[in-house]
């Protein structure tokens, strides 16, 4: 479901996949159906309780205009949108949620264009702000599918939120540098980007291929010269290899760095399994938590205008 929580605008499309596919509610996303928005006192209270937690949790979704059965998108639950406005939303976030939540957005979706048929998404950023106190003068947080108490402690640790990093992977590339008649060279970098407000010196990249093709028999690695060769490390885990690297610099606030090269030869009789049946996946471990993705294993493309030797 990352696909769904990363995405940066939002389709009627996109909403009815998460019935299609039967998607379930998480500790990041929530379905409510339209009764949920209502202008009641109790429904202001209900909105500012569920998206406080969320920005005193790991942020996350909150779809209104879906009807959840055990936890999973069941159907659409239409809301109004000429009496349920974006704009009244917000203004109920504003007024019933203290502190500010940075970077929230609201995206009304509207079926062929009908405002009758409205849904919102609410897209809650992992907030710095914290704590985020609701309506009703108590502290929520996210808890498998609900919004529950906080106890006394895990507010006061919110507050510790303020001073810590938060390292996310930040992209990578695959780039074919070398050519011959058996081997294909591809070389690999990932970056790691700090959105957090203290630097993070203690990360590590782990890449994972995972097949059952055999094809991580063909392939050989290897990094720079000028990296220490005990901050890597390669493992053989049956059918999965495992690549480790330490970091190598330390990472301040709004800063993006290389942390990981290597250089990947594949056999070129099995360049096409690698492309279309391997699982790459990466995983970042630093302090205060980690991050993941998966690289798209097509993206091991030959570059015909490398000369082969």
């Amino acid at each position: 479901m990352g696909s769904f929580l990363d995405k940066d605008e939002y389709s009627f499309d996109d909403v009815q996949a998460l019935i299609d596919n039967n998607v379930e509610e998480s500790i990041n996303l929530d379905f409510k159906a339209s009764g949920a928005l209502a202008k009641t006192d109790d429904k202001r209270r209900e909105i500012a309780k569920d998206v406080s937690a969320f920005a005193n949790s790991d942020g996350g979704i909150i779809v209104y205009g879906i009807t959840e059965k055990n936890h999973k998108a069941d159907s659409l639950s239409f809301i109004d949108g000429d009496d349920i406005t974006k704009e009244w939303i917000e203004q109920v976030i504003n007024t019933g949620v203290q502190r500010h939540i940075e970077g929230l957005k609201i995206f009304p979706i509207r079926k062929d264009g009908n405002i009758k048929q409205s849904i919102y998404i609410v897209k809650i950023p992992y907030s710095y702000n914290v704590p985020h106190i609701s309506k009703d003068k108590r502290y929520y947080k996210r808890y498998n599918f609900e919004s529950v108490f906080m106890e006394e402690y895990e507010v006061r640790q919110l507050y510790d939120r303020k001073s810590k990093s938060k390292l996310f992977i930040a992209g990578y590339s695959i780039k074919n540098i070398n050519l011959n008649e058996d081997e294909a060279t591809f070389r690999i970098h990932i970056d790691v980007a700090n959105e957090g407000l203290s630097v993070e010196d203690l990360y590590k990249i782990n890449l994972y291929i995972d097949e059952e093709t055999g094809v991580s028999c063909a392939m050989k690695f290897t990094w720079d010269r000028h990296i220490n060769p005990n901050d890597y490390q390669i493992l053989i885990l049956d059918e999965r290899i495992k690549i480790s690297c330490k970091g190598q610099f330390p990472i301040f606030p709004n800063e993006c760095v290389n942390a990981m090269t290597i250089q990947v030869v594949v056999k070129r009789d099995k360049l096409d399994v690698l492309q279309n049946n391997s699982i790459i996946e990466l995983k970042l471990f630093y302090s205060n938590g980690e991050d993941e993705a998966k690289i798209k294993s097509s993206m091991f493309v030959i570059n015909e205008s490398i000369e082969i030797k």
